[in-house]
């Protein structure tokens, strides 16, 4: 099919020392609606291709950048951006929690979803509940190492220990709503609180047993 160019120009550019515009206009906006263009293309009447009078560039249908592309401001994109040249592709929820770790949802690698668990500006991490199948190691590199638990008041803080089938069986606690009161708890097979098995008073070093006390030796 033959081409029909209703403007077709052709011109020769032919000095390394200039400066060469194919098209070129100076508009002196002395006044003008925000909405003016300095180009506008429309097929039938709708808009295909604009440029506004602030550089805005607005095209209707795709857009195929064959080169690199710069962007020194910010990019808005309302519909789906795919970029071949990228290997994968990561997606994630409209909104999340402020400060929340990121975390994969499936095993494709390109999804991600919200997560409980934050690091705040400090770098102080809230919201974790640890599972683990073995063990955790804490290495001392010199000064105090250790683990720390805080219980609110009134409540209990402390280390469960559970069997395999996932029952506490002993707790090593400390009762934060009682002031110095530290016991070795003592579970039932269910997980049901039995007694203090041993209760230490932090003020007066006091200890109490309940039960029998065996020494060999």
């Amino acid at each position: 099919m033959a081409d029909q160019n209703v403007n077709n120009q052709f011109v020769t550019w032919n000095s390394g020392g200039t400066t060469f515009n194919a098209i070129k206009m100076n508009v002196t906006d002395t006044a003008s609606a925000v909405a003016s263009l300095l180009l506008l293309l429309q097929v039938g009447g709708t808009d295909k291709f604009k440029v506004g009078k602030d550089g805005t560039v607005t095209a209707a249908g795709s857009l195929a950048v064959a080169g690199s592309a710069t962007i020194a401001g910010n990019l808005t994109v309302s519909g789906t951006l795919t970029a071949a040249g990228i290997t994968g592709a990561v997606t994630g929820p409209a909104g999340a929690t402020d400060n929340a770790i990121a975390r994969y949802n499936g095993a494709t690698g390109g999804v991600l979803q919200n997560s409980l668990i934050t690091i705040d500006d400090t770098g102080n991490i809230s919201g974790v509940g640890a599972s683990f199948s073995d063990y955790i190691t804490i290495i001392d590199a010199g000064g105090f190492r250790g683990v720390r638990l805080v219980g609110h008041s009134g409540n209990w803080s402390g280390h469960l220990y559970l069997n395999s089938s996932s029952q506490i069986r002993w707790g090593m606690v400390y009762n934060a709503g009682v002031a110095g009161s530290f016991a070795i708890q003592r579970y039932t097979g269910a997980s049901v609180y039995a007694e203090d098995a041993v209760q230490i008073d932090n003020a007066t070093g006091a200890v109490t047993i309940n039960g029998t006390l065996t020494v060999t030796g």
